[in-house]
């Protein structure tokens, strides 16, 4: 209904800094300069004043953003109003699966409920891995996708979509099949010394924890990524280096297998659902009941 880039423009207004808005909309800093650039470029605008210190709206970057808000409100308004007129009380929920982010949990609880409430119908929808794409799609929820399990830091996603917490999620180590580490039941940081292991980048809550904790050990060598997707999984199989993982990829690649940590302290992420802010009444009602299903497990 009205062009994404906007996005970028009035977030890095709100916060006078690309790279702030970077962090906020889950993108990289020059992502949000190209929006911003190309946006301005596209209409012969001039909104920012750009300094060192960060960047300030123009006179009339100010009135144009004070004008776009309530027609980007005035869009989501009516696409909200015609969901609710052309979608019955049986419309599916759409949930987003891909090979890291299956669902497996979410799927099995709801089979557990499923005959009892035909009228809540789930449809699983295809996503893809890699960053931008996946951060893209949970900024938008409730378009095109309704929820996504995966494993999370709530506070990364606060006001940017709802949060159902359903399990913890500890951070672990992939090893191929063959490497001297798969035999152990749990493994110490000492036990890594020498090795190679592949962390995502700062910025991602619980893995900054594991990795400070990693730079501690001088024996430990830290490869930085950028996101987890196959071809990640792919080199670290082939290369035989170890990578930071997490329960819900168990099983994911054939030579990869997950081996627990015994961390200095607790390093975890929450496991669960996101879902949007204002999800329609379909998708609140199967949130509420995969809560209340998640709450009877081993009762």
């Amino acid at each position: 209904m009205y062009d994404r880039r906007l996005d970028a423009v009035i977030v890095a207004a709100e916060l006078g800094s690309f790279a702030s808005a970077g962090r906020r909309l889950h993108i990289s800093t020059p992502a949000v300069v190209k929006q911003v650039n190309t946006f301005e470029q596209e209409y012969g605008l001039t909104l920012f004043d750009r300094s060192r210190s960060g960047v300030r709206l123009t006179a009339a970057g100010e009135e144009f953003v004070a004008d776009a808000l309530p027609i980007i409100d005035r869009c989501r308004e009516i696409l909200r109003r015609a969901r609710n007129r052309t979608e019955s009380a049986s419309a599916p929920i759409r949930l987003g699966v891909s090979m890291l982010r299956s669902g497996r949990r979410i799927l099995d609880l709801w089979q557990r409920d499923a005959g009892r409430h035909p009228q809540i119908r789930l449809e699983l929808v295809s996503m893809p891995d890699d960053r931008q794409s996946i951060d893209d799609i949970i900024m938008h929820l409730g378009e095109r996708i309704d929820m996504v399990s995966t494993a999370f830091d709530a506070e990364s996603w606060h006001g940017v979509c709802n949060t159902l917490a359903l399990d913890a999620e500890p951070l672990c180590i992939a090893v191929t099949r063959e490497h001297r580490l798969a035999r152990l039941p749990r493994v110490t940081l000492d036990d890594l010394a020498g090795e190679r292991i592949h962390i995502i980048r700062r910025h991602h809550g619980g893995n900054d924890r594991a990795r400070d904790m990693l730079e501690q050990h001088s024996g430990i060598e830290l490869i930085n990524i950028d996101h987890y997707d196959l071809d990640v999984f792919n080199q670290c199989a082939q290369i035989g280096d170890p990578m930071i993982s997490k329960p819900m990829w168990d099983g994911v690649h054939p030579q990869l297998v997950n081996v627990a940590v015994d961390w200095p302290e607790p390093v975890e992420l929450s496991y669960g659902l996101l879902y949007a802010l204002h999800p329609e009444p379909q998708v609140r009602d199967f949130v509420e009941r995969i809560r209340e299903l998640n709450g009877m497990r081993g009762a």
